[in-house]
């Protein structure tokens, strides 16, 4: 670790979730593991799920005598605006990652770097891909599994109903199903991002649906559940129902390894982390502008058996300090003429 005076500036995180929740205990190691390669202070305070709370920790923030470099947010559950007015206020340049805000937020908060001047930009995975990748290997999957000419019923699990991951996973989702005249949509129904949730869902809806045979769920706790639900229905997951998910857990990765789940998604985790990168381009006067204000690179790819094996032995414990978070940065490359955040670059 470095020591305090080696640290080049400072980023504070507002998580929207929980310290000990898979993806974003994933999502603030990969940040860690950048921040010190990049001698960032980097401090994480999490918002346990509550967006009310994320709202009150920007303005606790911002009422620091002494405040970050930066402030690093998340348009969870469209707290958005909120908290870039707040951090806007109070002069702390903030960036948004993970969930870019809404076309109609955007009307009204302005672009980066008009309204709100310290409101420096967005990175945000392309949600809508995320959707019909797994959603299309799902169908691809059934194809192989299931006998020629057998009906495909779908049942959808999204996460909420106004976060952008959600919507747009779904999205994507249909986009596919609405290709696929074999497939039918049986319900469309909101999990709320929570296993238990999705496991109770999932009993009565396979009790009064027991054709289903294909689940897609917007992400992994939500697809465990659901897989306890198929289980207890005395049907086993991966066999005679295919499930689906979308994050880079442990527990996801081993049963994408092992066939339980058909189909999986991951690389968005790292939005922190690469949010990271392009801030320390921007302290030390390499702006990202260059390639846009509100950036969505292409990081979801489907995860193969195979990927998911190679994940589990590099990534053991969410430790990413194997990444080499500077072979990322144009300020570190002059040479690179565009930042590349895919998942498979992870494996490499």
């Amino acid at each position: 670790m470095l020591h305090s005076q080696a640290w080049a500036f400072s980023v504070t995180f507002i998580s929207p979730g929980r310290p000990d929740e898979a993806f974003w205990l994933s999502a603030s190691r990969a940040m860690q593991a950048a921040a010190s390669q990049l001698g960032i202070q980097l401090e994480v305070l999490y918002a346990q799920r509550d967006p009310l709370q994320m709202v009150k920790l920007t303005r606790m923030v911002a009422q620091r005598p002494r405040k970050p470099d930066y402030l690093l947010l998340v348009n969870e559950k469209l707290t958005g605006p909120a908290m870039l007015s707040i951090a806007d206020q109070a002069g702390i340049p903030s960036f948004i990652s993970f969930n870019q805000l809404t076309p109609a937020q955007l009307q009204a908060s302005g672009l980066p770097r008009q309204r709100l001047r310290r409101w420096l930009g967005s990175l945000a995975p392309d949600n809508t891909m995320a959707g019909s990748l797994t959603m299309q290997a799902l169908l691809d999957e059934a194809r192989q599994r299931f006998p020629r000419g057998t009906p495909l019923h779908v049942l959808m699990m999204a996460g909420d109903r106004s976060t952008p991951a959600s919507t747009e996973r779904v999205e994507g989702a249909r986009q596919v199903l609405a290709a696929h005249p074999s497939a039918r949509l049986t319900q469309l129904v909101y999990g709320e991002w929570e296993r238990q949730r999705a496991q109770q869902q999932g009993l009565w809806l396979l009790q009064r649906y027991p054709q289903i045979n294909i689940v897609w769920a917007a992400n992994d706790e939500m697809a465990f559940g659901l897989e306890d639900a198929i289980t207890r229905s005395g049907k086993q997951p991966g066999k005679q129902v295919l499930v689906s998910a979308i994050n880079n857990s442990r527990q996801a990765m081993r049963e994408r390894r092992d066939g339980r789940l058909s189909a999986l998604a991951a690389g968005h985790f790292m939005m922190g982390a690469w949010s990271l990168v392009l801030l320390y381009d921007y302290q030390h006067g390499q702006d990202f502008a260059s390639e846009g204000l509100q950036l969505q690179p292409v990081v979801f790819g489907t995860v193969s058996t195979a990927q998911a094996r190679r994940f589990l032995q590099l990534f053991a414990d969410n430790d990413f300090s194997g990444i080499h978070f500077k072979q990322f940065s144009k300020f570190a490359n002059p040479a690179l003429q565009r930042y590349a955040f895919g998942f498979s670059a992870l494996l490499n």
